[in-house]
């Protein structure tokens, strides 16, 4: 899942631990990666390209950012477009961006409510 990444080391790390949790949690996937659009490393490319030379055949990508702003509509697929410059073949899926998600909603109302 890609983010902005941060200066603030603990903040890409805490992405970096946010993905293992999920990957934990997501058996169908065997593979899983963060990746960053600028400041941290790996890059989404870099990201990618890891999963690819792991074995992957397809990448699922999950955009972690709130609101749709020029990474989600811009930044993102440039990235992911260069993915598929290097891997032609490669089946690649951008999920809405997390901020979007159908159960967002419910869980910011959790949040509140208790």
């Amino acid at each position: 899942s890609p983010a902005s990444g941060c200066r603030e080391q603990d903040s890409n790390q805490e992405v970096r631990d946010l993905t293992r949790k999920v990957a934990d949690r997501a058996p169908h996937f065997d593979l899983a990666e963060c990746a960053f659009l600028e400041l941290a490393d790996p890059d989404i490319v870099e990201g990618g390209s890891k999963l690819v030379k792991a074995g992957a055949t397809s990448l699922t990508i999950l955009p972690y950012f709130l609101v749709e702003g020029r990474h989600v509509a811009t930044d993102v697929p440039d990235e992911v477009a260069k993915i598929n410059a290097l891997f032609p073949d490669l089946e690649v899926n951008i999920l809405p961006y997390f901020g979007a998600a159908d159960g967002i909603i419910d869980e910011l109302v959790d949040q509140i409510s208790g």
